[in-house]
């Protein structure tokens, strides 16, 4: 897994005002600077990026830049079908759970 390159697309996300970190809840994220929560209904997915390990699937992560009608904007890193049972099908469909795009 090229952690680097997470870490330069997170950099150019704060550079771009997507600041807040969020944690991805079974129902919602969770805005951990601002202890703040956010259902699917509440937020945006503006971009996100796949980075994947051919080697590893466990190691695969996706990055997404989220930001909500009232202004917040930040970004969730999720590790990929890690913990897939464990979340409603509205955070699904909102995270755009299909990695079998071209």
């Amino acid at each position: 897994m090229n952690f680097e390159a997470i870490n330069e697309r997170v950099t150019e996300l704060r550079n771009r005002g997507y600041q807040l970190q969020f944690r991805r809840e079974a129902t919602c994220l969770n805005c951990i600077e601002l202890s703040c929560l956010l259902t699917p209904d509440s937020f945006n997915v503006d971009e996100y990026y796949h980075f994947e390990d051919a080697l590893n699937t466990d190691k695969e992560r996706t990055l997404y830049a989220v930001s909500s009608p009232g202004g917040l904007k930040g970004f969730l890193v999720d590790t990929c079908f890690v913990y897939e049972d464990n979340i409603s099908a509205e955070m699904a469909q909102k995270l755009k759970w299909d990695y079998s795009l071209p």
